[in-house]
């Protein structure tokens, strides 16, 4: 008997990932729950749950690939990296299933977040930048107040933040538009952080020439260095203001140090690709291999959110810097694309999975605008967490974002053409 059903499994499984390679994820999930269904028992089937898990979790459905990868890890539960995968795409504890959007009355589901497991702080410890970059606002958008966060704030946050968390271990980044390594006490806030039991994750572009040294002693947990291209000629070109090759020399030097103090620093390029820089990347990669350093490419995109809507309405003027020509692919298809593959009924992750904080205490809408309108209009010392998530969902500026499908959502079982 088992002889006769296995031709019948063997091609239908062949159908299946057909399917998966070819992106018609929804097809492939009706077809495996159907054989899956008519043949439950069958032995022949024991890696069907793992393979379509795996498969819809490198696409990205996280939320569709954890009932998949559920089933697989109760038949191989010790299998690691199973396991992390299937936690990746777990909901966590600290978000509700669903939210209620007060604006467009609908209710919206959460999906695993993307940028982390943790509940995030962001806090722009320096206003200001010491960069023009063209793709982001500091470089695109009128100037708004500067400034470095004060150390007596800075703990006042902290306190709050242990207190009110929704995650009692949530990812505390000291940076957003602004350059971290300005701050001239930096290395006493990472240490102010680690005394309130928090890790910190930092992002820098690395033009720096002073206080480096203090910096990697205080071994914040992960440093992100941003850099765009491998010539003097392309780094300008994105990283305007920028010295490619004092970057380069503080690479070094981080890592001189990192060994020196033996800390632990996660260190990692993201680099950024346009279409100037592309054939560079096995050269970063390279460099990133020497100095023991992760190497992450990421196709440049074009920020913030309000520079991102102008463009879209057919604003001219919102590129200022003229960098849209050499991004990967123009905002206008990636934003055409992005839509084209989300869950319609998700919630926006950058609501509902951080909060922002500028370097004067003032709450920010989300990570990704930079105009006055779209603060809320109030301290993160003088709101609790429910009165901030209130003001977030209540800000028009979401619905236009949603509408525009700027937002961070879910993505949707399709099947992608």
């Amino acid at each position: 008997m088992m002889r006769a059903i296995l031709p019948i499994i063997d091609r239908m499984w062949n159908e299946i990932s057909a399917m998966l390679a070819a992106g018609r994820f929804r097809s492939a999930v009706a077809a495996a729950e159907q054989l899956q269904a008519t043949r439950r028992f069958d032995p022949a089937l024991v890696t069907l749950s793992r393979r379509v898990g795996e498969a819809l979790h490198a696409a990205g459905l996280w939320r569709d690939a954890e009932p998949w990868l559920a089933a697989a890890l109760a038949l191989e539960p010790w299998d690691t990296g199973l396991a992390a995968r299937h936690e990746q795409c777990r909901l966590p504890a600290w978000a509700a299933p669903e939210w209620h959007d007060p604006v467009s009355g609908r209710r919206l589901r959460r999906h695993p977040p993307r940028e982390g497991r943790a509940y995030s702080y962001t806090i722009d410890v320096v206003g200001t930048c010491n960069l023009r970059c063209p793709s982001c606002p500091v470089g695109n958008s009128p100037a708004r107040p500067r400034g470095f966060m004060a150390p007596a704030l800075f703990g006042q946050i902290l306190a709050k933040i242990r207190a009110e968390s929704p995650d009692p271990q949530p990812r505390l980044t000291l940076y957003n538009w602004g350059e971290p390594l300005l701050h001239p006490e930096l290395p006493r806030l990472i240490g102010m952080a680690h005394d309130a039991g928090f890790g910190v994750q930092l992002s820098t572009n690395l033009n720096i020439r002073h206080g480096l040294a203090a910096v990697i002693a205080a071994a914040p947990e992960e440093l992100k260095i941003s850099l765009s291209g491998f010539t003097p000629e392309s780094y300008a070109r994105s990283h305007r203001r920028g010295d490619l090759a004092l970057v380069l020399a503080n690479m070094r030097e981080v890592r001189r140090l990192i060994d020196h103090h033996g800390v632990a620093t996660n260190v990692w390029i993201g680099h950024h690709i346009y279409r100037s820089n592309r054939a560079q990347i096995p050269e970063v990669a390279a460099l990133a291999r020497e100095l023991g350093f992760a190497h992450h490419p990421i196709d440049a995109f074009f920020m913030p959110l309000e520079r991102l809507g102008d463009y879209l309405d057919g604003d001219a003027a919102a590129d200022p810097g003229g960098i849209i020509p050499d991004l990967p692919l123009d905002p206008r298809h990636r934003q055409a694309a992005l839509a084209g593959q989300q869950d319609p009924d998700s919630d926006c992750e950058l609501r509902f999975a951080q909060t922002v904080i500028n370097h004067d205490g003032s709450l920010a809408l989300c990570c990704s605008v930079y105009d006055p309108t779209n603060m809320l209009g109030a301290s993160f010392l003088d709101l609790d967490h429910q009165e901030i998530e209130r003001r977030r969902y209540a800000h028009p500026f979401c619905d236009q974002c949603t509408q525009r499908r700027m937002h961070y959502a879910g993505r949707a079982l399709i099947d992608v053409t």
